[in-house]
């Protein structure tokens, strides 16, 4: 099938924080609350992106039990499981999710579906990204775009550029191969996609899942949404936490990791 195919990659080792993608947030695994709340995606079909190591069983049974299909493959050149799943599927797009970014939903999503489908420019870029920071205009004159937390944003490409980005990586940069898109940020046609002009600004969260911090972070937050919590979007979320600073603060430390 041609069209556009969300790609959740989720394993279950992890240097700082083994099992993430499997710890309860509000009643539910994280796997779970991001499947759940990315469902209503402007995208063809969910697959989930998982390692063929032992421990990553459990993972793609979590994938089949979410109705996602599920692809297994290397473990740490995870491009290639993105280039076969692009070769199976037939797709012309490729949406890539993490999975310990439990907060995000559809929204982030379709925001750069929209913009893809806006312009042939836009039509012709490699990779599509949400950027704050960008100046828009509205009737007020200019104005910069709200920057999201750390971990709310996804990522829209082509999966023929990401093919090129297959070959073309020299043997002596790996890392480009873990990170799946470094190789076409820098190197590709990028497109930023201003974010929209009535969210929050704040740039100083973080809302990714990646060390005990971060977990105990998104626990409470979670916790907070309550009956909400699939289906809430990024202004309630904010204007819920900014009532609480103190579940925001949890985490504020922790430094982003380097590529």
């Amino acid at each position: 099938m041609a069209g556009t195919i969300g790609i959740i990659q989720a394993r279950m080792s992890s240097k700082r924080l083994p099992g993430k993608i499997l710890c309860p947030l509000g009643g539910h695994a994280a796997l779970n609350v991001l499947a759940n709340r990315l469902s209503k995606a402007r995208v063809d079909e969910w697959w989930l992106a998982t390692t063929g190591e032992p421990e990553d069983d459990v993972t793609e049974a979590w994938g089949f039990e979410l109705g996602l299909r599920v692809f297994r493959g290397h473990a740490t050149d995870v491009l290639s499981r993105f280039t076969t799943i692009a070769a199976e599927t037939g797709a012309d797009w490729l949406v890539r999710v993490k999975a310990d970014n439990p907060f995000l939903d559809e929204r982030c999503v379709d925001l750069l579906v929209d913009a893809r489908d806006s312009s042939e420019c836009s039509k012709q870029s490699d990779l599509l990204l949400l950027h704050g920071g960008l100046l828009v205009e509205d009737e007020d004159g200019h104005k910069p775009a709200p920057r999201l937390p750390v971990g709310y944003g996804v990522e829209l490409l082509r999966s023929d550029a990401l093919a090129v980005a297959a070959r073309e990586i020299p043997e002596n940069e790996p890392h480009h191969r873990v990170h799946v898109t470094s190789w076409l940020a820098a190197n590709a046609k990028n497109h930023a996609v201003p974010t929209p002009l009535d969210w929050p600004d704040r740039p100083d969260w973080r809302w990714t899942i990646d060390t005990y911090e971060d977990l105990a972070m998104a626990r409470s937050a979670f916790r907070l949404f309550g009956e909400d919590a699939l289906t809430i979007d990024y202004p309630s979320m904010v204007e819920r936490l900014d009532a609480h600073p103190e579940i925001i603060g949890m985490n504020q430390h922790v430094e982003r990791k380097k590529l």
